[in-house]
């Protein structure tokens, strides 16, 4: 049954406290919903599932973050068109990644789409060969899905994405519902509608060449989707970037002015969270520079004790494995 969190009064600024238990709650293993809580003035968090989006409300629309999927999509539109007498006036991709920028044409009638100046590229790139994708596996290498290899939303709807009814899922399969960007922005853009500001910032390659984080400046809150984490080991490492691509590049966010991470998964967080973040790639890069630098095989590094201060993160195991495996391989190529 899908659950829905609906602010009931008023709210200019949000106890971070308050907020961060409200997200949380929202996290629960195995108990599927939908829900939208308010993060700050004006500011709404949206939930489908394990994936997050946000939206900005003003007096002459809404700006609003990734689509999700076309499903989320749909339902979300119904419950701004409840709750607000204003339409979506932007689109703002955080990149191309099926999971996240699916269905931006159920928008598509008042809103303007915007998205990085890699993104068509990236996009047709992965259409025409593989997407990465941190929730899939290619077990087989043969740049193809099969039902074993799915997980999620495309394993529930394994038959209506395939398309072509051949047992597999590609590139395009997977992406049908990706459209492409109507404005491209290269290094930085700004929004203003309703006398309200979201700032579009590219901070360099890390899960993908077309990364955009999303700066409420008013709200002193940033919006970062899968090379972002609070309290949690990187999900989708290495993506397209090197590891010091990654870390530069969450320095680049670092350096913003802000006081709240909404993550496009994981909980809602502090800038001190996202500076623990980072603190944990650097420490990554050099446990595995020293063990590249002395001979130290994967295997040995991987059966040492390294990195396990971070062994209280939910996701520790199999997540720390798979980012020294990832790094190492990095660092040897």
């Amino acid at each position: 049954m899908r659950t829905i969190i609906k602010s009931t009064a008023p709210l200019v600024y949000v106890g971070l406290a308050i907020l961060l238990q409200a997200c949380s709650q929202q996290e629960v293993p195995g108990t599927p919903s939908r829900g939208i809580v308010q993060i700050a003035e004006d500011l709404y968090r949206v939930q489908d599932d394990f994936h997050f989006t946000v939206f900005l409300v003003t007096p002459e629309g809404i700006i609003l973050g990734d689509p999700i999927n076309a499903d989320a999509a749909m339902w979300l539109k119904g419950e701004l068109a409840e709750r607000f007498d204003v339409p979506v006036r932007y689109v703002l991709y955080s990149h191309y990644h099926w999971d996240h920028a699916s269905g931006a044409q159920v928008f598509d009638d008042t809103a303007t789409i915007i998205g990085h100046a890699n993104m068509p590229i990236a996009l047709a790139d992965a259409i025409a060969t593989f997407p990465v994708q941190v929730t899939l596996v290619d077990a087989n290498g043969d740049q193809k899905f099969d039902r074993e290899e799915v997980s999620g939303e495309l394993a529930q709807d394994f038959d209506e994405v395939d398309t072509n009814g051949d047992g597999f899922l590609d590139g395009a399969e997977i992406l049908v519902d990706v459209i492409l960007p109507e404005v491209l922005y290269t290094e930085r853009m700004t929004i203003t509608l309703g006398g309200k500001t979201v700032e579009l910032i590219h901070p360099g390659p890390s899960h993908s060449t077309d990364t955009t984080v999303l700066l409420f400046p008013e709200q002193r809150t940033i919006y970062g989707v899968d090379f972002l984490n609070v309290q949690r080991l990187a999900f989708g490492f290495p993506g397209d970037g090197t590891l010091q691509q990654w870390i530069d590049s969450l320095r680049a966010v670092e350096a913003l002015d802000f006081d709240i991470v909404s993550p496009g998964h994981s909980t809602v967080g502090t800038k001190e969270d996202l500076a623990a973040y980072r603190q944990y790639f650097e420490d990554l890069q050099a446990v595995v520079t020293d063990a590249v630098d002395s001979g130290t095989t994967l295997a040995d590094l991987l059966s040492s004790d390294v990195l396990t201060d971070y062994s209280d993160l939910p996701n520790y195991d199999p997540q720390r494995d798979r980012n020294i495996e990832e790094a190492y391989n990095l660092l040897t190529q």
